[in-house]
């Protein structure tokens, strides 16, 4: 455990570097690949044999390394590819503020701000490289996702779904492919959504999207049947999270239901990714994950009932609301 920054980083280059998709037609040496990857040999041959440990290559004789199928999850065309995961968690901007955890505990303050002097999202406004691998990243956890989300909620026929901070609409798109009755509004900020027409055009559901940008903190699109909010609210604190809640709240009638997609951290003393994932929340975001009374207590102080919690097949569980009728 102690020595698990060594694990993270070695995916990291390994993904960076797309070692996987220069072995997807065969074993090779690290003399073969090095200068195509920007590599001393050496090095890259020390690197390689140590990701046999991890069961990401295997060696194949004659000091050549052939990739294993945990590995090709690693290459950025992969199906399910973790590649934007492994670059984002690894790449220098976040990683040193977990090296500065310390700080948040102490203070309560997020690491990331007191590394870079401004707040994450701030940060990527002025940095759109660190923006791409953040973006790739939240894609490569939605297409983990999505599938887990479908499976497990009934989306009513014949509906409008707003997708609240639906990022490049990877939930969205597939929502609407799976349900051609259905249609949906892509809600995020304009230079997330700006290129979004592509998916829904990559998906043949273009006709049934509309990408709109603006600020979830204000108004949203009014006129939704379901209100859409995956891994949203907890990279806000209490406050921002009802601020949110309040805007899905007035653009909704009656008659809409909310549906949150998050990790509920569980009570006792089982292994819990979400109790690990709140980490994130302390260290980058300054966010948090709750537990189900938590959802509870939130979405009553906007004005919701909880109807019920569906677990899914990944982390995620989806906590359905509807408006309170006062």
């Amino acid at each position: 455990m102690i020595m698990g920054f060594r694990v993270t980083q070695m995916l990291y280059v390994a993904a960076t570097l797309n070692l996987p998709g220069h072995l997807i037609d065969g074993p090779q040496s690290a003399e073969e690949i090095a200068a195509r990857v920007g590599a001393d040999s050496t090095s890259l041959h020390r690197l390689m044999r140590a990701l046999t440990s991890l069961g990401i290559l295997a060696e194949a004789g004659g000091g050549r390394f052939s990739v294993t199928a945990l590995g090709r999850l690693l290459a950025p065309d992969a199906p399910n590819s973790l590649a934007g995961l492994a670059i984002l968690y690894g790449d220098e901007w976040l990683w040193k503020a977990y090296g500065r955890m310390l700080h948040s505990v102490r203070t309560g303050e997020t690491a990331f701000a007191q590394v870079h002097g401004k707040a994450l999202y701030e940060f990527l406004d002025t940095h759109p490289d660190a923006a791409a691998q953040f973006q790739a990243a939240m894609n490569a956890y939605s297409r983990l996702e999505v599938s887990a989300i479908l499976d497990a909620y009934t989306f009513p026929e014949g509906a409008t779904v707003v997708d609240v901070g639906g990022g490049h609409g990877t939930l969205l798109a597939a929502l609407l492919t799976a349900h051609p009755s259905i249609t949906g509004v892509l809600f995020d900020q304009p230079a997330v959504v700006e290129n979004a027409e592509r998916v829904f055009e990559d998906a043949g559901a273009s006709s049934r999207a509309t990408v709109v940008g603006g600020d979830f903190f204000s108004d949203l699109p009014s006129r939704g049947d379901l209100y859409l909010l995956k891994s949203v609210l907890h990279n806000w604190a209490d406050r921002d999270a009802g601020r949110i809640l309040q805007s899905c709240r007035r653009a909704m009638s009656p008659r809409a239901r909310l549906l949150i997609a998050e990790r509920i951290v569980p009570l006792g003393n089982a292994p819990s990714e979400a109790k690990l994932f709140d980490i994130n929340m302390l260290v980058v975001l300054g966010g948090k994950e709750r537990t189900e009374d938590e959802y509870q207590e939130l979405l009553g102080s906007a004005g919701f009932s909880l109807v019920q919690v569906i677990a899914t097949a990944s982390p995620l569980s989806l906590i359905e609301a509807q408006p309170r009728v006062e």
